[in-house]
């Protein structure tokens, strides 16, 4: 039993290590590739959008009047408007993709993968919904807790969420559920 649980392991650190090269190679070389790069802005703008899209219609759930302009989410009160800009690293795909590369190299089953990977997929971009629209309200009526909620709170709740849904995953799914409840 310990040798096949090694072999596991070893296979998730040669599998997470492989996913980084890709991962590393995409950004540092395939990114230099012109149209390459033209795609992958485009896909990028538009998920910002949707997410902007949902965060207004969350925040206006609220009763709070609320506009979207490029990448900027602002909510009005009379002549004011408060808001936030959403820049890329605010979109969490860095979170995503953490998420999606830990599941798709741990061991378990791919049928499992298919669905699971996707249905965690949404639940961060739900979580990010919820952080854009925290932040917009935040930067309206208490603007000096804007820093500590950008860049400790929703990222604490966003890795949080991550953790959860690996354990759910070691748990339940990968060869080593139930094997570790009484430890």
């Amino acid at each position: 039993m310990k040798k096949n649980t090694s072999k596991y392991w070893l296979d998730f650190l040669i599998r997470g290590a492989v996913l980084f090269v890709l991962i590393y190679l995409f950004y540092h070389f395939l990114r230099e590739n012109e149209y390459i790069d033209k795609i992958y802005v485009n896909i990028l703008n538009k998920f910002a959008g949707f997410l902007l899209f949902f965060a207004q219609k969350f925040t206006e759930l609220f009763g709070f009047e609320v506009t979207v302009y490029g990448k900027t989410i602002k909510i009005v009160d009379g002549f004011k408007a408060h808001g936030i800009y959403m820049d890329r690293g605010c979109m969490g795909r860095n979170v995503m993709l953490a998420y999606a590369a830990l599941i798709a190299v741990f061991p378990g089953k791919i049928i499992h993968k298919l669905w699971y990977i996707p249905a965690g997929l949404i639940i961060i971009i739900f979580v990010n919904v919820l952080r854009i629209s925290g932040l917009a309200i935040t930067a309206y009526c208490c603007p000096e807790y804007s820093d500590i909620n950008h860049y400790l709170v929703f990222k604490i709740v966003a890795w949080g969420v991550i953790f959860i849904l690996w354990k759910i995953w070691f748990n339940r799914f990968s060869p080593f559920a139930g094997k570790y409840k009484d430890e």
